[in-house]
Order: C-alpha cells, then sequence, then structure tokens
C-alpha cells in the first residue's frame, strides 16, 4: 500500500518496525551484510496488518445470546442456523423459550423485519408463554419485549410513552431505547458476561487477521468509574491487535449536560492512551437512524410511507459541531440515508466557513449507506472522507429491493464506485456486528456486489481489488488518523502484518473471502491463528 513500491519480496523488522523492506538483495545491503534467516512465508503473501476502525466491541454480547438471523455467523465454536420468514423465526423462539426455566431471561439477537416479518409483544407472549424475552434487533438499535419481560424489568404504561417508545408493541427503538437502556442494561451486561464476551471477541477479530480495530462512540453509555475494567481488558486483548477509540459526543452530552462540557469531558479522556490503546482526538455522533432498522431519514418516501427517526436532533448536532470543530477534532458522523447527509453536509458546510481545518483534521461520515452522487461531489468539495459498510449491499440490497426502499434505490446502497468516480477517499468498516468482522468479505463484496440472493446488485458501484485493499489498510489507518504508523508496509511504521496462503491479486474476484488467513503479526510478534 507504498505507492512508490507497491510490491517487494522481503522485509526485515527490528524492535517492533519496519527496518527495510524491498528485494532480498537490497534489504541485506540495508542490513550491513548479515543474511536473512526467517524464510517461513516464502510461499505466502504479506500486507499490512488488515484494520476495522468501526467496531462495537460491547455488543460482542451478542455471542452471549442466542442468535436467530437471516445470515449465518462463524462463531469460533461453529456457525449459527439461518432462521427467515415470520413462522420459521416464531417457532424458533417457541423452541428455545420451551427449552429453558419459565423465570430465566431468554435473550436474543438478530430479529430483522424485512426477513422474519413483524413480530411484536403479543406474538412472543403466544410464542414463549410465561417466560420473558427479549429480541435485540440486527441493528442493535431497536429491542421488543414480551409481557413477562417488561414485567421484570419494571416497565408500565406511563414508562413506554414518547418518541421511540411502543407500549402496546412490547417495541423501544432509537433514542426511546438509548433514554432506557440504565433499566436495561442490567439483563444483559455483568463484569463476568463483558469480558466472557471480549475475550471471544478477540477471537473474532485475530480470525479476520485484523491487526488494528476502531471503537467507534466510546464510552457506550459508561460511566467514567467503568472505563478501567474495559480498558484493562483492551489492554491485554491476548497482545493480538491495537485498538483506536473515538469518544462519543451523543453520550457525553447526555452526561454532561451541554455540548462545551461535553467537549471537556472528551479532552480528559485522551489522558487514558497507551501505545496499545489509544484514544485519539477524534468524536463521533450520530445524525440519523440505523440502515438495519430502515431508520435512515430518506429525501424519497420509503414504499410502505413510514419515515426514518433522528439519533440526534439537528439542533444537538449542530451544537456538537460547534464545541468540537473549532477545537481541532476530527469529526465521524453516523449517517446512513441522503436526506440526513444532507444535513450533515449543510451543517458541516456552515461551519466550515467559520474555522478552516486545522492540519489533519477531517469529517468522515460514517456508513454512508445511501447516497446520491450530488452529495458525492459534494463532500470531495468539502474534503470529507467516508467510512463504509460495503456489506450493506450483501444482505440488505436483495431484500430492500422489495422492502422499504424498491430495487433502484437497494442496487445504490454503499455507493462506492460513485465515490471511487468523485475522487472520495474512503475505508470498510463491519461496524460489528452489522457485518463480520472479516475485512476480506468486505472487500470482497466491493468489488463483486454479489447479494445474498447470489445476484450482482449495482453492477456501477463495484470497485478495483486496488481500491479495496487499501480501504482495509491503509485507509483504516487515516480513518483513525494513524496513517503515519500502521497500515502501509514503509520503514519506520509498525511492523503490523496479515499474512495470507495465497495471493490477491492471482485469486479469482469471486473467491477473494474465501482467501485462507495464515494469521498476522503485531509489532513484530508473531500470532499464528490456531
Amino acid at each position: 500500500m507504498d505507492p512508490d513500491q507497491p510490491f517487494a519480496d522481503t522485509i526485515a523488522v527490528a524492535d517492533g518496525r519496519v527496518l527495510a523492506i524491498g528485494d532480498r538483495s537490497e534489504v541485506e545491503a540495508a542490513l550491513g551484510g548479515r543474511p536473512l534467516v526467517d524464510d517461513r512465508f516464502a510461499d505466502k503473501v504479506v500486507l499490512p496488518g488488515f484494520i476495522d476502525p468501526h467496531i462495537h466491541a460491547s455488543l460482542a454480547l451478542m455471542f452471549n445470546l442466542e442468535i436467530v438471523s437471516a445470515m449465518e455467523w462463524q462463531k469460533p465454536f461453529g456457525p449459527t442456523v439461518v432462521v427467515r420468514g415470520r413462522d420459521e423465526f416464531l417457532a424458533r423462539i417457541a423452541e428455545l423459550a420451551a427449552a429453558g426455566d419459565e423465570d430465566e431471561w431468554l435473550l436474543t439477537w438478530g430479529y430483522h423485519e424485512p426477513y422474519h416479518g413483524s413480530v411484536r409483544r403479543a406474538d412472543l407472549d403466544l410464542a414463549a408463554g410465561g417466560r420473558p424475552v427479549m429480541l435485540w434487533q440486527r441493528s442493535a438499535h431497536e429491542m421488543i419485549f414480551n409481557t413477562a419481560a417488561l414485567e421484570k424489568l419494571g416497565f408500565r404504561e406511563a414508562d413506554l410513552d414518547g418518541p421511540g417508545a411502543d407500549w402496546e408493541a412490547g417495541r423501544l427503538w432509537e433514542a426511546g431505547l438509548f433514554t432506557r437502556m440504565d433499566r436495561i442494561r442490567g439483563i444483559l451486561v455483568s463484569p463476568a458476561r463483558l469480558l466472557a464476551a471480549l475475550d471471544t471477541m478477540s477471537q473474532v477479530i485475530h480470525r479476520g487477521g485484523i491487526t488494528t480495530v476502531g471503537e467507534q462512540g466510546f464510552p457506550q453509555q459508561s460511566t467514567l468509574a467503568e472505563l478501567p475494567m474495559l480498558h484493562y481488558e483492551l489492554q491485554r486483548g491476548d497482545g493480538l491487535y491495537r485498538w483506536g477509540l473515538v469518544p462519543n459526543a451523543m453520550y457525553l452530552m447526555q452526561q454532561h449536560g451541554d455540548a462545551v462540557a461535553a467537549e471537556r469531558a472528551a479532552e480528559s479522556l485522551l489522558r487514558f492512551s497507551t501505545d496499545r490503546v489509544r484514544i485519539v482526538r477524534h468524536v463521533k455522533y450520530y445524525a440519523d437512524g440505523a440502515i438495519f432498522a430502515q431508520l435512515m431519514q430518506m429525501k424519497e418516501p420509503y414504499l410502505d410511507g413510514h419515515h426514518g427517526e433522528w439519533m440526534t436532533p439537528p439542533d444537538e448536532q449542530k451544537a456538537i459541531l460547534e464545541a468540537f470543530w473549532p477545537r481541532g477534532w476530527t469529526i465521524h458522523v453516523h449517517v446512513n440515508g441522503d436526506a440526513g447527509v444532507d444535513l450533515v453536509l449543510d451543517q458541516f458546510e456552515a461551519i466550515r466557513a467559520l474555522h478552516e481545518p486545522a492540519p489533519g483534521q477531517r469529517l468522515i461520515l460514517e456508513h454512508y449507506g445511501y447516497a446520491r452522487p450530488d452529495q458525492h461531489e459534494r463532500l470531495r468539495a468539502l474534503g470529507g472522507e467516508v467510512s463504509n459498510n460495503a456489506y450493506y449491499a450483501h444482505e440488505l440490497a436483495p431484500i430492500y429491493a422489495e422492502h422499504g426502499l424498491g430495487p433502484e434505490r437497494a442496487s445504490d446502497i454503499s455507493p462506492l464506485g460513485g465515490l471511487a468516480r468523485a475522487g472520495v477517499p474512503f475505508s470498510f468498516h463491519s461496524d460489528f456486528p452489522m457485518a463480520p468482522a472479516e475485512p476480506l468479505r468486505q472487500a470482497w463484496v466491493a468489488v463483486n456486489r454479489i447479494g445474498s440472493d447470489e445476484r450482482v446488485w449495482g453492477p456501477d458501484q463495484r470497485i478495483s481489488l486496488d481500491l479495496a485493499l487499501r480501504a482495509i489498510t491503509i485507509e483504516g489507518a487515516r480513518s483513525l488518523g494513524l496513517q503515519d504508523e500502521i497500515g502501509s508496509l514503509e520503514v519506520g511504521k509498525r511492523a503490523d502484518l496479515t499474512i495470507l496462503e495465497a495471493d490477491p491479486y492471482d485469486t479469482p474476484p469471486e473467491d477473494l473471502a474465501d482467501i485462507p488467513i495464515w494469521g498476522t503479526m503485531l509489532g513484530g510478534e508473531l500470532h499464528p491463528i490456531r
């Protein structure tokens, strides 16, 4: 990923950094004539360590739940069972409910209405009887409870009144969920549960060949008192990967009262950084709703007439920009629909007219699920970038063509070809668990645009292999502001490598996701995948 030296056959590593790179004679000359001794990877292909700049480590809690989803998930101990259709979904809930004690919580993850039909409180009451049940929707931005679960949580009708709450349906979503999370968190999170989930997450990250991950939105509604435990686990991580942590302005505003206080709180978080767990001078906030819940703000109406949501009201988004941008923070904005992108660009254009960016300061739009060509051009003119979940096209295009968007808009989900033509830099992320933490799978989707129905969706949105590999290496590093340390194999950079059993350039595009990964190197230390 170094344009001045795109390929080499030999690399020398010392003290955790790249000492020399080139052909064998060049590297041996750089070492003063000392012979090289390690040929164990002579038949393999080494790339810069893969980078996933946007995951949510705390959502690894899904591994502690029953996964009932429309897609297969590879857990460390084997794949999950695919469940599609309303009858099949409710039958699976009934089966799981019958297998446990009446008073024991049944906690599930993976419900997705376009694939599973409408499931609400009354349906869960029939399927599960008196056992308390919680469905954590595929996007993690929505939960549905049965009557026993609402009673166990102490919710009454008056508690589920207002935006994002529906008592009759037993449903909480977006702001309605996040503002009530304190009462719900106890059934999901305990120190033992969180540490077990993070340990599983470490295995998942390593098996994806990832050497650096970014936690977007840290802390996740945690109090500062909880940071030491989570920080300890992040620092441990079996020494397999690095972290870049991006503070969450929305949660900090909730805790501290306003955007100015949130900026001061974010500044105070920077002191928790270590060499391997970096809290970067970046900040994130949410604009519109989740694409997996079809709550993104769309300019043209949804086919069924429902509307999207603002996760952060527009006036609060403006206040965050005004508090953070003049003080040099790179801004990450969760935004999924084209109406959401319009608002973000309008607000950024206004603040940018008053305050030119500091060196290295940028606007990065996270997800960018559906956007128009005019918005790509506008983003380029503002010097903005995108961190995209290419996997959207695989899982969502086939079903959203039938539900909500229609085939034309569904074909343009994750509009990477348009971004490339406009000259907008982009990286890939999984937003785990919105997609598997497998960068090669992201690259496979972006290059092929093959949906879960085996059809090609939006062939004009396909990109080259070069751009796809840059998106999981050097562009991922840029997204976290770490491009001077990682993301390419250059002298002086950290010796973080992903070691493949086959060359992506010699692999048929349709087989890209299936290239075996031997393991990784982090700072000169090898970690084979077991």
